[in-house]
């Protein structure tokens, strides 16, 4: 495991179920907007400055504003389809139409119109030359842009109406634009529907004669066709030789029922001939009235006879002119039955001749109807391209009916709710909106420079950021002596080494007081005699804070010894005494006895092992007797305190420090690098030394407490009546 990660405090480690680096801390944002107040106020300052320049500078502005609205609606004059459908608006169509306000045509109309592209407001370029008969189309382009520029068109809402707006440099102007824009929109979708009338109207007419032409042309193959092939119709379901063959094949049935019927009665005619029968039980005789006059004759004949019979004799004159009448009537009937035979005989032969013509002619119409419904079959094709060329004509010339029947009736489909007034102050430079603008954009220039002088900062400043940092515990918090509230103005009463004796119940003093608590108390191996102040880089305040601990130590009765540890610096000795003729390098090389070497403080009664100014020796790590030494002080002072070098640039202080019974490491407040501290810490871990904990020195109280820091400052103002500074 990492030597740093070892030394985190426990009561700081992160709870594993909340996301730390997700949280905001309200307080610490907060804390660093008080501390750069001054950058806040600057960029707002200059941020109004420009905002009031821009407002003062700024082109008055004008806005018009026309409405429209869609017709939910349509009238309707007479029923038919118009050209272009008439659907009722939904929220896709006034969309739509509010694109088509803003469409470069329809402004281009509006240019064209007013003559926009003439005006220098429009198109710089129009008044620095001459007009010219030649339209200017780079003018126009410019003069649509700036229309566009200033056009604002959208929906009210939900609803169907559409407000156009226009902002120009004159009022008057700014209403005639929004005025002409929708006049020329209303206008235009008369026109568009008429201008499609006419379209399809012409359309309409070019299309008929060609299909006037083509029905001319299929109904003529038709007729033609049907002459070629005698495919006349006598009706719609027949045809002549269907009417023929139809009518002929009722006559031959007649014919041969005739035909059977007459030879029928030829036969039984003949049979009864035949049969020595007088042919008077035919039914034709019967049916004959000669025959029935004949028979009535010979029947009065016949009773005469049977009377003249009974009253005179077989000779009696009478009788024999009665027998004679009898026979004449009997040769009679038998010559009008014999007349009949024959006339039968001649009537079955004309029927049997007819049935036969009939059945030949039959046959021939047979024949015929074959070959024609072969030929119908070409012929019903010509029909349906006949019959398609008929439906399509009429379907065009019912359209064009209709559209010549609407000619004149279109209307637009919206329509001009409010036309644009002509404003009577500027919109625009807008003080609110300047304002607001200056406010926002000054907070917002501000806290940007806030974060990137936050961000280019990479000193601690809290004790927080210490543990998460470093995982160090903070022992305390030294402030600077110049910064307290009672020396702001005057300085500080002596020097900073001295003000914990000259002024005992001040901030300061108190600060060294917890030091030495959290030293006494401080978590080690084994009891803490012997303490290193040490830091990561020169100028953290290591010696100030040594001899402010051995001075607080020695103030409170322990008996205690600060060793000068560092050869380079030695300002541990420059601070303490002016003349030091035995010091720490005497006693290692043994040419003085460490009573002889240490110094007792008059102002503390603290006692000092300090180092000649004008010694050589730059390597106290190099000497064995040093930690001989360190072991002898040990068992005769309460706190021995050992003042070394910074750890980065020097590597002696790592060796010093693994000499002690625990390690103070000092963190300048806002200037010490994170990185370098860092840096610093694993090299003291790497020689095991143990870390007692971490110090912030040099605090500026007054910007801790404008800051909201929760180290001590921010309750400055409630702590003062505890301390006499």
């Amino acid at each position: 495991m990492d030597a740093v990660s070892r030394h985190i405090p426990r009561g700081r480690e992160a709870d594993p179920e909340v996301d730390r680096g997700a949280l905001i801390d309200l307080r610490r944002v907060g804390g660093v907007l008080r501390r750069r107040w001054m950058i806040l106020c600057a960029a707002m300052a200059a941020a109004i400055v420009i905002a009031a320049a821009a407002y003062l500078a700024a082109e008055p502005r004008y806005l018009a504003t026309a409405q429209v609205a869609l017709e939910r609606t349509a009238e309707q004059v007479i029923k038919v389809d118009s050209v272009i459908p008439t659907t009722d608006p939904d929220s896709a169509a006034v969309d739509t139409e509010v694109q088509v306000l803003r469409s470069p045509e329809l402004i281009g109309r509006v240019v064209d119109r007013l003559k926009l592209e003439r005006d220098p407001a429009f198109n710089e370029a129009a008044g620095q030359g001459q007009p010219t008969a030649q339209p200017d189309l780079i003018g126009r382009q410019r003069a649509i842009g700036t229309l566009l520029n200033g056009l604002t068109v959208k929906r009210d809402g939900l609803s169907y109406a559409i407000s156009v707006s226009f902002e120009g440099a004159t009022p008057v102007q700014s209403a005639q634009i929004a005025n002409a824009l929708v006049d020329d929109y209303v206008s235009g979708q008369v026109g568009s529907k008429t201008e499609a009338t006419h379209r399809a109207r012409g359309f309409l007419e070019q299309r008929l004669q060609d299909l006037r032409a083509q029905v001319v042309g299929a109904e003529r193959a038709v007729a033609d066709y049907r002459a070629a092939h005698n495919l006349f119709a006598v009706s719609e379901a027949s045809s002549v030789t269907q009417q023929e063959l139809s009518g002929l094949s009722t006559q031959l049935a007649q014919a041969k029922a005739e035909n059977a019927a007459a030879q029928a009665r030829l036969s039984a005619a003949r049979a009864q001939l035949s049969g020595g029968r007088t042919g008077e039980e035919l039914g034709d005789s019967l049916d004959s009235p000669v025959v029935s006059q004949l028979r009535a004759q010979r029947a009065e004949v016949a009773r005469e006879v049977g009377a003249l019979e009974k009253r005179y004799g077989p000779r009696h004159p009478d009788l024999v002119r009665a027998q004679s009448q009898l026979r004449v009537a009997d040769q009679q009937i038998a010559a009008e039955v014999q007349r009949i035979v024959s006339n039968v005989a001649i009537q079955a032969s004309i029927a049997n001749q007819r049935a036969g013509s009939l059945a030949g002619s039959v046959a021939q119409s047979e024949g015929k109807l074959a070959s024609d419904n072969a030929a119908s079959v070409r012929l019903n094709e010509l029909e349906r391209n006949a019959e398609s060329a008929r439906t399509l004509y009429q379907a065009f010339l019912d359209r064009y009916r209709q559209t010549v029947a609407q000619s004149g009736l279109e209307r637009s489909d919206a329509y001009i709710v409010s036309r644009a007034r002509v404003p009577g102050a500027p919109s625009s430079p807008n003080m609110l909106i300047y304002a607001a603008m200056a406010v926002v954009g000054g907070l917002g220039i501000g806290v940007l420079l806030v974060v990137l002088l936050q961000l280019l900062e990479r000193g601690i400043e809290t004790s927080d950021a210490i543990e998460e940092s470093l995982g160090l515990s903070t022992l305390a918090s030294i402030p600077d002596a110049n910064t307290l509230p009672g020396y702001r103005k005057l300085g500080p009463p002596a020097p900073p080494a001295e003000l914990l004796l000259k002024r005992p119940q001040s901030t300061y003093a108190e600060a060294f007081r917890t030091l030495r608590t959290s030293i006494q108390f401080a978590e080690a191996a084994g009891p803490i005699r012997v303490v290193a102040i040490t830091s990561a880089v020169p100028g953290e305040g290591k010696t100030t804070t040594a001899m402010g601990l051995a001075r607080a130590v020695a103030a409170a009765g322990g008996k205690v010894l600060l060793i000068d540890a560092d050869a380079r610096r030695r300002a541990s000795s420059r601070q303490f005494t002016d003349n030091v003729k035995l010091g720490l390098d005497e006693v290692l090389a043994g040419q003085a006895t460490l009573e002889q070497a240490i110094v007792k403080d008059s102002m503390s009664g603290a006692f000092l092992l300090p180092q000649r100014l004008d010694s050589k020796g730059v390597g106290l790590t190099e000497s064995p007797r040093l930690a001989e030494l360190i072991e002898e002080v040990r068992g005769r002072y309460d706190l021995v305190i050992l003042d070394t070098p910074p750890v980065l640039p020097v590597d002696e202080a790592r060796v010093i420090a693994s000499m002690a019974d625990g390690v103070v490491f000092l963190v300048r407040w806002r200037k010490t690098p994170t990185k370098a501290a860092s840096v610093a810490l694993r090299r003291l871990y790497d020689v095991h030394a143990e870390m007692l904990g971490a110090v912030l020195t040099l605090v500026d109280v007054g910007e801790q407490e404008r800051a909201g820091y929760e180290d001590g400052g921010t309750f400055l103002k409630a702590y003062r009546p505890y301390y006499a500074d």
